[in-house]
């Protein structure tokens, strides 16, 4: 896992993206998803680009970022009160296959004080960069939850069906960098 602080240029520049983004029809948390996701893919986009990748950026709903190689990827980001630890799980909804087709997802979760009731940006102090699945590892690793079933491992009653991979099943941000420098990527 890979620990970012959030900087105050963060919350800059993902105010400024979130003024042009649409809120998606099918979404739970509606602007407040926008702001986790746009939050999450400049962090992601900044990481990888340091260690030596350009990621162009899509930001449609099929996908968030692509790398030269034609990989496309979809940043998938939580909202947390505690640092997330390998038995914690990353979502991906049903509802996105109609629309997206990646190879890889990036999931990062936003860490905030459990006390911090702060509407804007401004609460998440911590970005976790917790891995990498590419869609075979969410195939062969993934669990699905249905809309109102109750996860019998944690307690959370899902609001939309969806697949469900275990952080600790993830792959690290370096070795996916790793492996997309092999393939071609720069």
């Amino acid at each position: 896992m890979l620990t970012v602080p959030i900087t105050p240029d963060h919350i800059q520049r993902a105010s400024l993206l979130l003024k042009d983004i649409p809120i998606y029809r099918g979404s739970h948390r509606e602007q407040a998803a926008n702001e986790v996701g746009v939050l999450g893919e400049i962090i992601v986009r900044e990481q990888v680009k340091s260690r030596g990748i350009t990621l162009k950026p899509i930001f449609t709903t099929t996908h968030d970022l692509e790398l030269s190689t034609g990989y496309r990827i979809e940043v998938k980001t939580k909202d947390r009160t505690v640092t997330p630890q390998p038995d914690y799980e990353c979502s991906v909804p049903i509802y996105n296959h109609d629309h997206q087709n990646v190879e890889y997802y990036i999931f990062v979760s936003l860490q905030r004080g459990r006390s911090d009731k702060t509407e804007d940006l401004s609460r998440f102090k911590t970005a976790h960069i917790v891995g990498v699945a590419n869609q075979k590892m969410m195939d062969d690793k993934g669990v699905t939850r249905e809309k109102g079933e109750t996860d019998p491992r944690n307690g959370t009653t899902f609001w939309t069906a969806c697949r469900n991979i275990y952080i600790r099943d993830l792959v690290p941000l370096e070795i996916a960098i790793a492996h997309w420098k092999k393939a071609g990527a720069n």
